[in-house]
């Protein structure tokens, strides 16, 4: 029985994360935790929130994307006992992002795509073990292993999970897991940028657990 829990809510977003002019502005991002009832609940160090910091139009490439500096936030997940189970994305920013594999940051008032960001699993460590990743793309009825050493995208449509075993069999029954959520955020070329005033980034996104 497979069955899926809301595990984090990820929120992208600043009130003035373009801005037309040089002063300073800030650009939050903000990453919280929700705890649900059953087997397992997570926790993001840090009070949930990081910080963009100050990104200013001249900053940005006129006709290449800009990557940001990359959020990384301690992850963990705890269960009241050893259960399989895996993660998948949601991004709930509608069709805005730049990248088809990655997450939307909004669009600006003018409706253009203003980048997206991409989120990453690294330094999983299982139940005090290093651990291999592996994807499924039909809902956990097989396995492949990501061959990729770290920073594992969390895919969107698909299951990433982690075993104690370079084996595709599935993920590890898991009690407690510690990680390293990665952030990425990609701002589009300004050259196609309506920016007369200050865009607000709007990301949002889920990562869902599913129960294996």
């Amino acid at each position: 029985m497979k069955f899926s829990t809301t595990l984090l809510a990820l929120a992208i977003a600043s009130s003035a994360a373009i801005a037309p002019s040089a002063f300073a502005q800030s650009a939050d991002l903000s990453i919280n935790g929700r705890i649900f009832p059953g087997a397992c609940v997570v926790d993001l160090d840090g009070g949930g929130v990081a910080d963009l910091g100050n990104i200013r139009l001249d900053s940005l490439q006129t006709d290449s994307a800009t990557k940001l500096d990359q959020i990384d936030m301690n992850m963990t997940v705890a269960c009241e006992s050893a259960v399989r189970f895996a993660f998948s994305g949601v991004d709930n920013a509608g069709d805005s992002s730049t990248n088809a594999n990655e997450y939307g940051l909004g669009v600006t008032a003018a409706d253009e795509k203003i980048g997206s960001a991409r989120l990453g699993m690294a330094d999983v460590i299982i139940d005090g073990a290093s651990s291999h990743a592996m994807i499924s793309g039909d809902n956990g009825e097989t396995w492949q292993i990501i061959l990729i050493p770290t920073g594992i995208h969390v895919p969107k449509g698909s299951l990433i999970g982690f075993n104690t075993e370079r084996v595709g069999t599935g993920p590890s029954a898991i009690k407690d897991m510690q990680a390293t959520l990665q952030v990425q955020p990609t701002i589009a070329p300004t050259s196609g940028l309506t920016v007369t005033e200050d865009v607000a980034i709007n990301g949002n996104a889920t990562i869902n657990l599913t129960y294996l």
